[in-house]
């Protein structure tokens, strides 16, 4: 990790700067935002079923999709992302709908089902080396539990899966309780407040993936031939718990002890976060590591990797949230804002290199 890895310092724009405007410009719920090879800037409105394409001064060009069932329309769309011959894939609940994007419009193509029964919606829309869409999804296990699953879409419609599984230190950080009513049982599963999460990044080259458990800033790189390569970094704790969230955090045991129905709390609360918040792939690639920030920091930094090489460190405003799924360039980053009404923005971040 030394020192001399360029730096990209950051400035912020955003779009739908204010309550009062037209229709284009007043969102729902922005899911994810993106950008094509033009540079105009698609934003997912999941709530209004539909994705809205501006340029790249955040001027409304039109809108795709509209809520319904049919060729075209949405239900609930999360996700964008470009096949490697340029169409435009929407990820829906239940399928992909794809189009072909035009100067004034978008042309739809046709539709792809999803295979997995049970359907994870966070992770961006990606392909591997042979153009194959890479679908993720809860499927059966070998306990009769779910796991999770990479489909990779074959063209006549059935799939080649590959089982990726939970790092260890991460499912510790998780209790299940067993539970009955109306003489049918269930589970009921618990959290440790600011303990390990499961971290994984999709979309890389050729379909590249990584995943990591937050508690340790150690990466598995998985490269397309099933090849893993490690990435470790400094062994420091994350930023500590500060007054406001050691008490969200005893609340939240509190309330887990109440619908659990159990005596004691089910975890302790730690004195520091994980030193991981993230891992996500940019548009050319590259892997970024995003730390995890101390409560109330105003800057957000990642390591970035081109394989298994560091080669830089960017750093951005807090205030602009990549999301679920980051669309990041080399020179821009594009995620979503809140101000203290409640009302989202698109926003882009352009970072400038520094020595």
């Amino acid at each position: 990790m030394a020192g001399s890895l360029p730096a990209h310092a950051p400035s912020s724009e955003g779009y739908n700067s204010q309550i009062d405007g037209d229709d284009p410009y007043l969102f729902s719920y922005i899911f994810s935002v993106a950008a094509d090879p033009l540079g105009r800037i698609l934003v997912t409105d999941s709530r209004a079923h539909e994705v809205r394409v501006f340029d790249p001064d955040g001027n409304f060009l039109f809108h795709l999709g509209g809520e319904g069932d049919g060729p075209g329309e949405f239900r609930f769309p999360c996700c964008v992302g470009f096949s490697p011959d340029g169409e435009l894939w929407v990820r829906e609940r239940p399928r992909y709908t794809v189009f072909e994007l035009e100067d004034s419009g978008a042309r739809y193509v046709r539709a792809v089902r999803r295979l997995a029964a049970g359907q994870l919606g966070a992770y961006p829309v990606a392909f591997d080396a042979d153009g194959r869409i890479i679908d993720l999804g809860l499927l059966p296990g070998s306990d009769g539990r779910f796991v999770e699953g990479r489909l990779h879409i074959n063209p006549d419609g059935s799939a080649d899966t590959v089982e990726v599984l939970e790092p260890a230190a991460a499912a510790e950080a998780r209790r299940t309780v067993e539970t009955e009513s109306n003489g049918r049982s269930g589970f009921l599963f618990f959290y440790r407040p600011y303990g390990p999460e499961w971290l994984r990044a999709y979309g890389g080259p050729e379909g590249v993936w990584a995943t990591a458990a937050s508690s340790a800033y150690e990466v598995e790189l998985h490269g397309p031939d099933g090849a893993i390569s490690q990435l470790t970094g400094p062994p420091t704790p994350g930023p500590p718990l500060s007054a406001d969230e050691m008490e969200y955090a005893r609340g939240r045991l509190e309330q887990d002890m109440e619908y659990g129905n159990v005596d004691a709390p089910m975890f302790d609360v730690p004195d520091s976060k994980p030193p991981l918040a993230a891992l996500f792939f940019d548009r050319v690639g590259r892997l970024w590591v995003q730390k995890t920030a101390a409560d109330g920091a105003e800057i957000i930094e990642a390591d970035v990797y081109e394989g298994d090489t560091l080669v830089a460190r960017y750093r951005w405003p807090s205030r602009v949230r990549p999301g679920p799924i980051p669309w990041v360039t080399e020179t821009m980053l594009y995620g979503t804002t809140t101000d203290s009404l409640g009302v989202q923005r698109a926003a882009r971040v352009r970072f400038e290199q520094r020595p």
